[in-house]
């Protein structure tokens, strides 16, 4: 543990309104029941296609600039901040101190992940990026880190 692991647990807390979280997790139950775990990722994925839809990104020629354009928009909804990292074989997109993994809970962190699986594609479509290229989440959440999200963009395995 660092130093900043109690400031980041105590934003992480908070990100979610007291006024919601009580709803946002009864939401999140009834989803988990009433529907199977991949077509609730589906229906987060069109959510977050959707919320960016309004946050649009302007072209930009680096990762660096796309970073800084995607984090402003993430800030101006108060929805924490990415990294982008270039590896030999995909894009790595991490995303931290979102609201999701507070106002849905534990349960609901690998299917609400699929908010960013739809904004991220979204965005990178609007980038001009191949179609063949899919926005997934890399690793399932775990532990305390429910609220960092790590995606990938690359070619479907085959």
């Amino acid at each position: 543990m660092t130093i900043q692991d109690p400031f980041l647990d105590y934003y992480e807390r908070i990100t979610c309104s007291a006024q919601w979280k009580h709803f946002n997790r009864a939401l999140a139950a009834e989803l988990s029941v009433g529907l199977p775990p991949e077509d609730n990722r589906q229906l987060f994925a069109r959510i977050g296609a959707r919320v960016v839809e309004g946050l649009p990104v302007a072209r930009c020629n680096t990762l660096e600039e796309l970073q800084t354009a995607f984090n402003a928009q993430w800030e101006a909804i108060d929805w924490g901040f990415c990294t982008l990292q270039e590896t030999g074989e995909h894009l790595s997109i991490t995303h931290v101190c979102s609201p999701l993994a507070m106002a849905f809970g534990p349960d609901a962190v690998d299917w609400s992940s699929g908010f960013f699986e739809g904004a991220y594609q979204t965005w990178f479509a609007a980038q001009g990026i191949p179609p063949e290229l899919r926005v997934r989440l890399d690793a399932p959440s775990e532990g305390s880190a429910a609220s960092k999200v790590v995606l990938k963009l690359a070619r479907p395995a085959s």
